[in-house]
């Protein structure tokens, strides 16, 4: 892998609601290499999402901030950035491919406009070149008739379109690094399955990817390293295989114990007990421990921190992780 790219450091973000105010982003710190796919994985409402926009400055405020932290990209601190900078390094520098395609996609363009106006916002591209791209990129997400596709508004095309069009329109720029939000969960395994082709052969031109999933098969499928969230701060982070292969959280072991296996048992499937505590009401020290099976006085009393497991890189923040990875907790 190539030099570092993106560095987040001790990342907060917080909102404010009716309700009170809460942390929905906490301390988080992650990197990611040049060429490298890094995936962020955890349960939905853990704030994977909330640390990706936060990257690209696209936290509503109000009622969100960004209250402590610091996001280096190529050098430069984001956050220190004024906004026309930002929008030149978003959509070209940094590119994002959001979870809910219709929501992004403007409703009064056709899909033609759209793509070509990304393309020439970030250059002095005429539009019939832009437009030429961009049918050619429909083509590459596997879009059938893009010649049609490209005169056709959002809402005239299938959620699996609707994606698909988000990812071409994240990719044709040549970013540095895309931000993936759940890219494929609107695609069925095949489309899946060449998108993400498609995705490692940008990794191959160089281009970096945040993952953000829940699932663990794809994560296996597609990532260099792991990073897993749980209730608003990373729980462990490590190589693929480290984290497949030695979990050393509880956490981490629940998401991988759930996922189903061709050739596997046929009693069902474990589940992790409980439910992710309301951000509004996290259980003192340990956010997991009123789920954790391994949970002792000290989880209650304590927030641990990550630590290292293993070489290699491999952190976790759990008091008994070293004794799961070394077989003496089972």
């Amino acid at each position: 892998m190539g030099a570092e790219l993106l560095k987040v450091d001790d990342l907060t973000v917080s909102f404010a609601t009716d309700e009170g105010r809460f942390v929905a982003v906490d301390d988080v710190s992650l990197h990611v290499n040049r060429g490298e796919i890094v995936g962020l994985v955890g349960e939905s409402g853990c704030g994977k999402s909330v640390c990706a926009l936060s990257i690209l400055r696209l936290i509503p405020s109000p009622p969100g901030k960004i209250t402590s932290g610091k996001i280096v990209f190529n050098g430069s601190d984001l956050l220190a950035l004024d906004i026309k900078a930002m929008r030149r390094i978003r959509g070209r520098a940094i590119s994002m491919i959001f979870q809910e395609p219709l929501s992004a996609l403007s409703p009064l363009q056709r899909i033609g406009q759209q793509l070509a106006e990304v393309l020439q916002l970030h250059s002095n591209m005429d539009k019939q070149r832009a437009m030429q791209i961009g049918r050619e990129w429909l083509a590459k997400v596997r879009i059938p008739d893009p010649e049609q596709r490209m005169q056709a508004y959002p809402h005239e095309l299938s959620g699996g379109m609707q994606q698909r069009v988000m990812i071409a329109m994240a990719l044709m720029q040549d970013p540095a690094l895309v931000i993936a939000d759940e890219p494929t969960t609107a695609l069925d395994v095949t489309i899946q399955a060449q998108i993400f082709n498609l995705i490692k052969k940008m990794r191959k031109e160089k281009t970096s990817i945040l993952l953000i999933t829940h699932d663990m098969g794809v994560v296996w499928q597609m990532c260099d390293r792991v990073l897993v969230m749980y209730a608003s701060t990373i729980v462990e982070s490590g190589t693929k295989a480290q984290i497949f292969e030695h979990p050393a959280h509880p956490y981490t072991r629940g998401l991988l114990q759930s996922i189903p296996t061709l050739f596997g048992s046929s009693k069902r499937l474990p589940a992790i007990a409980g439910y992710v505590p309301s951000p509004f009401n996290y259980p003192s020290g340990c956010h997991f421990r009123d789920r954790c099976p391994y949970a002792v006085d000290r989880c209650a009393a304590e927030a641990p921190t990550l630590e290292n497991i293993e070489n290699g890189g491999h952190q976790a923040a759990c008091f008994v992780a070293r004794k799961l990875v070394e077989g003496r907790l089972e």
